[in-house]
């Protein structure tokens, strides 16, 4: 099977997915809660982020222990060691944000003095109220969703140059059909 041809496992790619459609989701519900008036409406999208971001939270942890046992599919054949080197570094970069995002969150809200909940359960809260805490967390994750936003954008340029440019076979190797 040559590389071109290589698809990542079933698990591989229905993660990949459903994180891509969680996050796009949580960014959408991100930009849009923050200029709700405080109210009823605010506080549903407020709980929605954080239940879909720990499930994001959820989801790549799964995904990591996934890649460490399975093995994904070697780089085409056709792809420079400079585009190689940042198609690794980019990936490495994902999986820090899908971390660093939802637990920057979680500790943001865990020192804004109200009780995180995931789709209405309550989790511990490993902090108090505490303005300056929560503030310095909610800049991190407005921080590292802007450099998620950018990578993103790469990572679809990149897919789109795959696909159309190159037509090397590489997006196939993702692609859910």
């Amino acid at each position: 099977m040559s590389d071109a041809t290589q698809r990542y496992t079933l698990v591989a790619i229905v993660l990949h997915w459903l994180i891509a459609l969680a996050v796009f989701g949580l960014f959408a519900i991100g930009w849009f809660m923050v200029d709700l008036p405080r109210g009823p409406d605010r506080s549903f999208y407020f709980a929605l982020h954080k239940s879909l971001g720990l499930t994001v939270l959820g989801l790549a942890l799964i995904r990591v222990i996934w890649r460490i046992y399975h093995r994904p599919p070697s780089y085409h054949e056709s792809l420079s060691r400079w585009r190689i080197t940042i198609a690794r570094s980019a990936h490495l970069v994902f999986y820090v944000l899908l971390f660093l995002q939802p637990v920057s969150g979680y500790l943001s809200s865990s020192f804004s003095g109200y009780t995180t909940r995931i789709f209405g359960l309550p989790l511990p809260q490993w902090g108090w109220r505490d303005p300056p805490l929560n503030e310095f967390f909610t800049e991190i994750h407005v921080a590292s969703s802007v450099l998620f936003v950018v990578l993103i954008g790469i990572h679809i340029l990149g897919a789109i140059s795959h696909a159309f440019a190159r037509d090397d076979g590489v997006l196939r190797r993702i692609r859910p059909w």
